[in-house]
């Protein structure tokens, strides 16, 4: 018999995840874990990578909002290596976290490296950083304490750091659209130069639920129709723009809104390509 797996994540002001799989009772018993290859499918590549993009932007929109910083320190001559710019850039975290421990604040931040990949005429896009961070010290001295003074052992030279403060989540410079650059833009560094991003310690996870078989039977069936309908869509649309106009995108919009009571910010749909099952993973806001 089959049923759906949703699971769900909450996080931010009313922010909502959902990923939803068709399963069916007798492959839970049959499935196996296959044997471990050196090379990884590219289907699990892609559902690794679109699950750390996912959580990124999660934690981005659990731990910071308005009035927190942005921040993108960059480099006056480029870094002989990532290796050398990420240290560069876990000694400037360091630097940051004994700042706000002189203010009395404890410092949090998420922080990504980017660079590195090569373009197509054969040049190398420039190292720089993204940190997203707690409010609570002035600007002027965070900045500081990446283009300051120089050691004598240091081997790369710092240009500047370039902070401002975060706006309303419906900003284009606000937490929303900082955590969608930086998710998204992801995907452009995969291979040479793969973009990494880290947190500290004390981040906060979101809330993870997940349920099997709480969707009645005809809902069910309803789902996997619309789903299966909507993901042929993606399939055979020119532009993701001609699948979000479609008559299978808005009717899928309307059950998932309806089943929620939030807005759809996005969706996608795919069939499994060894179960035949669907999946849907959509995004959703509390709605205004």
């Amino acid at each position: 018999m089959k049923f759906i797996r949703e699971k769900k994540v909450r996080f931010g002001d009313g922010y909502l995840d959902v990923d939803l799989f068709e399963r069916d009772d007798g492959q839970i018993s049959c499935l196996q874990r296959a044997v471990r290859k050196k090379v990884t499918p590219p289907h699990i590549i892609a559902a690794n990578d679109r699950h750390s993009r996912n959580l990124l932007r999660e934690l981005i929109i659990h731990n910071f909002g308005t009035g927190d910083y942005y921040l993108t320190p960059t480099y006056r001559d480029e870094p002989p290596s990532l290796e050398e710019a990420q240290r560069e850039l876990v000694n400037y975290i360091n630097r940051l976290k004994r700042l706000y421990s002189r203010y009395g604040v404890e410092f949090k931040a998420i922080y990504v490296t980017e660079g590195g990949r090569e373009k197509d005429d054969g040049s190398h896009t420039r190292v720089h950083h993204h940190i997203v961070c707690n409010a609570g010290v002035p600007r002027e001295e965070i900045e500081a304490a990446w283009s300051g003074k120089p050691r004598k052992s240091q081997t790369v030279k710092r240009g500047f750091c370039n902070s401002r403060v975060i706006q309303p989540a419906n900003d284009e410079r606000g937490c929303e659209a900082i955590a969608e650059y930086l998710a998204k833009s992801r995907t452009k560094n995969l291979g040479k130069g793969v973009r990494r991003w880290n947190a500290t310690r004390n981040i906060k996870r979101p809330t993870v639920t997940i349920m099997d078989n709480k969707m009645s039977r005809r809902a069910t069936e309803g789902f996997i129709t619309d789903g299966r309908a909507y993901a042929q869509t993606l399939l055979d649309a020119k532009t993701i723009k001609d699948a979000v106009r479609s008559e299978q995108w808005e009717k899928l919009r309307r059950t998932l809104e309806k089943r929620y009571d939030r807005e759809l910010i996005d969706v996608i749909s795919s069939v499994n390509p060894f179960t035949g099952g669907v999946y849907v993973s959509a995004r959703f806001r509390r709605k205004e």
